[in-house]
């Protein structure tokens, strides 16, 4: 079983794959030009893409826009992996998809479950790459990171 998953990628790791791409192609500028004269090299053309969406998420947040650049990436996960994502579980993904919870404590109220549970819950699904949890003083906020999940079969 096959998956893809539409997910939220940090900042950091987009600075890093535009540099990766400087590297390989000189510069956004010159892939601009070399698609213009329709001269772009079989293979090439998704990472131009790929360049020109993120450029234009960086250009946006050095505007003063929040930073948000979503990525289709293949995801993997083996039978063991895939038993984990559990009713209760997928109920955890729906819900952060629906608003921001500033702690666990917060979601775990809202779902009407134990907070331990939760954060049991939540560990796993950031382990399995769809959340990610990030510490604000003592509190470790929740955040969604795979907003589309699409499970292709045979």
């Amino acid at each position: 079983m096959d998956w893809k998953v539409v997910k939220s990628i940090p900042l950091t790791q987009v600075q890093t794959r535009i540099g990766v791409l400087m590297e390989k192609y000189g510069s956004l500028s010159l892939m601009h030009e070399e698609f213009a004269k329709g001269r772009m090299p079989p293979g090439v053309f998704d990472e131009y893409i790929e360049w020109t969406s993120m450029d234009h998420a960086l250009r946006a947040y050095q505007e003063g826009e929040d930073f948000e650049y979503l990525a289709e990436e293949d995801m993997s996960l083996d039978s063991k992996q895939y038993e984990k994502l559990t009713p209760r579980r997928l109920e955890l993904l729906d819900c952060l998809g629906k608003g921001l919870y500033r702690s666990i404590n917060e979601l775990a109220e809202i779902v009407g479950r134990d907070v331990k549970n939760v954060h049991t819950d939540l560990k796993i699904l950031e382990e399995l790459g769809f959340i990610a949890l990030t510490r604000e003083g003592r509190r470790l906020v929740p955040e969604l990171i795979v907003y589309e999940i699409n499970i292709q079969f045979g």
